[in-house]
């Protein structure tokens, strides 16, 4: 059984770096050890393009977990990640080349990726997509880096 508990997060940074690090975003700590820094924190996108850097100094070491969560929540508000959960066709980009639908009843929006086996609802088009796509590739070897 998979954990899905990104099925009812808003949009925003949380749900963001879960679609980043389910599509092979990643991190690498480089030793710097000169001018006051001991790592740079270095988040690479899927190609292993450059996103987004932090500069860790000796004392704020002490909590590795810290520095490592909020180089994330930093890198995934950066203007260089795409606004998957809130944008329509960055949301569809995500599902891209594969079959999918949306549609509204009631004033929710639905949408499938992959089947109808992955059905997701939410207020908003992207959400449903980005929570579908989730949904379809959570057991999915080739979204496993």
């Amino acid at each position: 059984m998979t954990d899905n508990h990104w099925s009812k997060l808003p949009p925003g940074p949380q749900l963001r770096r879960i679609i980043a690090e389910r599509l092979g975003w990643h991190m690498r700590k480089i030793p710097v050890g000169h001018e006051g820094i001991a790592y740079d924190y270095l988040i690479y996108d899927n190609n292993d393009r450059f996103i987004y850097q932090r500069e860790a100094k000796p004392d704020e070491l002490e909590n590795e977990a810290t520095i490592i969560d909020q180089t994330w929540m930093a890198a995934v508000q950066d203007d260089e990640c795409p606004p998957w959960d809130e944008d329509l066709s960055e949301a569809l980009d995500l599902a891209y080349g594969m079959e999918r639908e949306i549609w509204q009843e009631n004033g929710t929006v639905y949408a499938w990726v992959k089947s109808t086996d992955y059905t997701a609802e939410a207020d908003t088009e992207p959400l449903a997509v980005v929570r579908a796509w989730l949904a379809a590739t959570a057991d999915d070897p080739a979204y496993f880096h």
